[in-house]
């Protein structure tokens, strides 16, 4: 296709290396003044905007995000005046798509092929859904359930996988530090419950290539299960470290 002093190079953009181009004879403007020779085309603060909102919902989509949400611009990139030629902008997110958080987007221009330029958007993405909150302060190791939580929208910084949105996705996880009252609750304030605390006699295992041999030792240290702790053998008195199975066994590690 050739290209005429006014002929506009639509854009788009890019994701994970590969270019992907879109021609239009409206997408930009060109800059009437006296440098029209040399920056004959404008590409606009509102197109760049408009352009990486459109990116980032295409992201959210790869992710399996449906739920309700709000994209807010924090500061826009420049209006760039670029010389004539094919126009191609590749938008990237280096720090990817956090939610609740400003993060870049940053546009990189080229022209026939060749860098012109950068730039940087900034954006807070705000995605709801329904989740379970605290209706009361909730001690460690308490069990969450009706009488200390509820269920309610809330803006939330997990994917919908790792949500907590009702008493069923808690898989058996109690309080695993204190939670405030009003508070999300979220993944990392969950825990499996202490099996074993420490001073506890337990059943040593070790599988050695096959041949299984037990026990008797004496916990160390308190744990949940999958956790490794520190246990004694009771007989040789040796320390050795563990994997929690239940709340009367743990596997000898090495």
């Amino acid at each position: 296709m050739s290209i005429q002093r006014r002929t506009i190079t639509a854009i788009l953009f890019l994701w994970s290396g590969l270019f992907a181009f879109l021609w239009s004879s409206t997408g930009f403007a060109a800059y009437e003044g006296t440098q029209n020779d040399r920056f004959p085309t404008i590409l606009s603060s509102a197109q760049l905007s408009e352009l990486a909102a459109q990116k980032i919902e295409e992201r959210l989509g790869e992710m399996g995000e449906t739920r309700r949400r709000e994209l807010h611009l924090q500061r826009a990139a420049s209006t760039m005046h670029l010389p004539a030629g094919e126009v191609t902008a590749v938008v990237e997110f280096p720090r990817g798509l956090p939610y609740g958080r400003e993060f870049p987007v940053v546009f990189t221009i080229y022209v026939d092929g060749v860098l012109n330029r950068r730039a940087s958007s900034y954006y807070r993405l705000t995605v709801y859904d329904r989740v379970l909150v605290a209706m009361t302060d909730i001690r460690a190791e308490e069990t969450i359930s009706p009488a200390n939580a509820r269920v309610e929208e809330r803006a939330v910084d997990t994917l919908p996988d790792l949500t907590i949105t009702d008493f069923s996705r808690l898989d058996g996880r109690v309080a695993g530090r204190y939670i405030q009252k009003d508070r999300t609750i979220t993944p990392t304030l969950l825990a499996m419950p202490l099996v074993i605390r420490s001073g506890n006699t337990v059943e040593l295992v070790l599988d050695a290539n096959g041949i299984v041999v037990r026990a008797e030792g004496v916990a160390l240290e308190s744990g949940r299960t999958g956790y490794t702790i520190r246990v004694r053998n009771v007989r040789s008195g040796k320390i050795l470290r563990g994997k929690v199975i239940d709340a009367a066994t743990v596997q000898v590690i090495g």
